[in-house]
């Protein structure tokens, strides 16, 4: 059979992948001195490579392969975790998570892990929780920036401010940490302080539409519509999302001009 030219270039593309996956993987073990196709963590270890390479079935092919030679092979369930998650499976990805975290719980990204899963299917006590137990372990910049979203999405704000400053104090250089803050300081009626939050967070990203949403919004709650203005003019072209795009036509609407 003959294939058209792309796809034979396509197959030939997964086929040295593959290629690449095994060589890797093999490398790798042969320096251990392993290397058994019965070694879960052979298996294993080739599915890290095939995701690493963005090959996320075969990951799945391999962590498959990893529990079915241990069931309770920690890296097997966190590979299938990774390889789901990235697939934007995550319904199937939160059990893997889960019980990685149950294998290893002294490991602070099992918890992290699982806590993201947590998250993103809106399970905010579970995933606080989560999250929790993953600083304890380990205090990551990234962790706090994630309690402070869960916290905030329960209502409790001054925990959530006091997450994201523990996360800017650890990463001062997170645009998406600085916009959180600006959020949460809104939701205290804190308008100025929110203004001053977004403004920092344009300083590291000067592109970012929420960003410069946000920051007209700020100066909007906080009675100054002139400086709100320019900002929302210049945001509303760029965005796509007609609900938001309304609302901001309606800010726009309601400034009287100078």
């Amino acid at each position: 059979m003959i294939f058209p030219m792309k796809t034979t270039r396509y197959l030939l593309a997964v086929v040295l992948a593959v290629c690449v996956i095994g060589c890797a993987a093999a490398e790798a073990q042969k320096q251990k001195g392993k290397g058994s196709e019965n070694d879960p963590q052979y298996q294993y270890e080739k599915g890290v490579v095939a995701l690493n390479y963005g090959f996320p079935d075969e990951a799945i092919r391999y962590g498959n392969l990893a529990l079915s030679l241990d069931p309770n092979h920690y890296g097997g369930h966190m590979l299938l975790g990774n390889a789901y998650y990235k697939k934007g499976d995550v319904a199937r990805a939160l059990p893997e998570f889960e019980k990685a975290a149950a294998l290893k719980p002294n490991l602070p990204e099992a918890h992290f892990n699982y806590g993201l899963a947590l998250f993103d299917t809106g399970e905010m006590d579970k995933a606080e929780a989560e999250f929790a137990k993953s600083e304890a372990l380990k205090e990551d910049p990234v962790t706090s920036y994630y309690l402070g979203r869960v916290r905030f999405n329960q209502h409790k704000f001054e925990q959530a401010l006091a997450d994201v400053q523990k996360s800017i104090a650890e990463n001062p250089k997170s645009p998406g940490a600085y916009n959180l803050k600006g959020v949460i300081l809104n939701q205290l009626n804190r308008f100025a302080e929110a203004a001053g939050s977004f403004q920092a967070g344009l300083v590291l990203a000067p592109d970012d539409i929420g960003l410069q949403v946000n920051l007209g919004i700020a100066y909007m709650n906080s009675n100054e519509p002139a400086k709100a203005k320019p900002i929302l003019e210049a945001a509303l072209p760029k965005i796509s999302d007609p609900v938001l795009k309304a609302r901001l036509e309606e800010y726009l609407k309601s400034i009287k001009a100078p």
